[in-house]
């Protein structure tokens, strides 16, 4: 299986690298033990939340409220999105997992290769991350110019179906013989027109991210690694000892995955109507219990292994918890539900059954029979290093449980996440 980081264990060490001429980019931009640099210490670690409108080089069309931007399934399984970083475009695995924005420090065809005046030094030390499968190594924290184009959504665009529009259009040619390719001509040049209009920016000025050293596959991983990869990581809030987080240097709010069209919606306002309750559930921060951030993570009320009902050991039962996880295809389960359960014998189904605001009970789940295509289903066991998290099991719900729904959306500020890829309500 190709999976991807699935929760961040970050440790604080110290940087022992120092600039020279003909240095790295990772070098170039490596931190500083000076003094000179300590009163930028304060300012890089405070949240920057800035509209698109404040870099005109950089946004257009920025006024927009919510963005559509392309989504690629790449080679391993996960999604990829295309953005710029100062002048240069780059790409990172889509994750909902994760907090930050990441680039490897190696020049490559495939995630793109950053120059020198596309960071600055930020005054934050380095670290050294840690996630599920994947180890990033020494990460050197800088500041850039982050902007993601794409098409700007509307209530009435999401509203819209291709189905209504193209009949639309059949009834129009058919209305004259004589003028139908000139109809069809028109309607061709008003979609480009207006696609054109709709292009639109968001821009993120200064805003922090990490540069690795390295990245490797840990223990368990496929191939030894293969599955490295820098991220786009969509988790917004954190606790205060781990770096500041790529939304929360943002305005964004809300973010759909839609596996439909193969699009990210990116929000500045709540995509889940308040008045909508079915398959949509309040968010359970697990920052209490040791986690790093505020994963998009949900209380199980039932888990169904191949067939059967898992019936725990433990007195009293521990409770379950599942987190989307777009960086994973199949699942990670915590080392000891893995083999406290079937789990450990080899998984060819899996359901997770959740409570809705609503009440109702809503299963999420697949199987080797379902899952077919692009879909990829391993379950795993992953070793979650979260002190205080002892208590408790967890599991990481990758794409293959996604799938089927269609898409989700997640509410960030307002901790809601639905089932379904919704669209903009204003």
């Amino acid at each position: 299986m190709r999976t991807r980081r699935a929760f961040l264990a970050s440790v604080s060490v110290a940087s022992a690298l120092a600039t020279r001429p003909g240095a790295s980019f990772a070098e170039s931009v490596a931190v500083d033990a000076s003094d000179a640099l300590g009163a930028q210490l304060a300012s890089a670690r405070a949240t920057r939340v800035s509209s698109a409108a404040a870099s005109s080089s950089l946004a257009t069309g920025s006024s927009a409220r919510a963005m559509r931007i392309p989504m690629r399934l790449d080679r391993a399984g996960t999604y990829v999105v295309e953005y710029r970083i100062g002048g240069t475009t780059v790409r990172g695995v889509l994750d909902t997992g994760s907090p930050f924005i990441t680039m490897e420090s190696a020049c490559g065809q495939v995630w793109g290769c950053l120059r020198e005046e596309d960071a600055r030094r930020s005054g934050l030390e380095d670290t050294y991350e840690v996630y599920g499968l994947q180890e990033d190594g020494v990460t050197r924290w800088v500041l850039g110019d982050v902007a993601f184009a794409g098409k700007e959504a509307t209530k009435d665009e999401t509203n819209e179906t291709a189905t209504s529009d193209a009949g639309q259009r059949s009834f129009v040619g058919d209305a004259s013989n004589d003028s139908n390719d000139g109809n069809l001509d028109a309607d061709a040049a008003a979609d480009a027109a207006a696609d054109a209009a709709s292009v639109v920016s968001f821009a993120f000025p200064e805003l922090s991210f990490g540069v690795t050293s390295q990245t490797t596959g840990r223990a368990g991983s496929a191939a030894g690694g293969v599955g490295s990869a820098p991220f786009v990581g969509l988790v917004k809030q954190r606790a205060d000892w781990i770096r500041p987080t790529f939304l929360e240097q943002t305005d964004v709010a809300s973010f759909a995955l839609d596996f439909e069209k193969d699009e990210l919606l990116l929000s500045r306002d709540d995509l889940i109507p308040r008045g909508v309750s079915r398959n949509v559930f309040p968010l359970v921060d697990l920052r209490p219990m040791g986690a790093p951030v505020f994963h998009y993570a949900v209380k199980v009320e039932e888990l169904w292994i191949n067939g059967g009902r898992y019936r725990g050991r433990d007195v009293p039962l521990k409770p379950i918890y599942a987190v989307f996880d777009s960086g994973v295809t199949g699942a990670l389960v915590s080392r000891e539900l893995f083999y406290d359960s079937d789990f450990e014998f080899g998984t060819f189904e899996c359901h997770a059954r959740i409570k809705s605001e609503d009440g109702a009970r809503v299963s999420v789940g697949t199987s080797l029979r379902t899952c077919t295509g692009r879909c990829l289903f391993l379950a795993l066991p992953v070793e979650v290093p979260w002190v205080g998290f002892e208590d408790a099991h967890v599991i990481f719900l990758g794409l293959a449980f996604m799938y089927g729904q269609g898409g989700i959306t997640v509410d960030a500020d307002a901790k809601r996440i639905a089932l379904g890829a919704f669209g903009p309500t204003y």
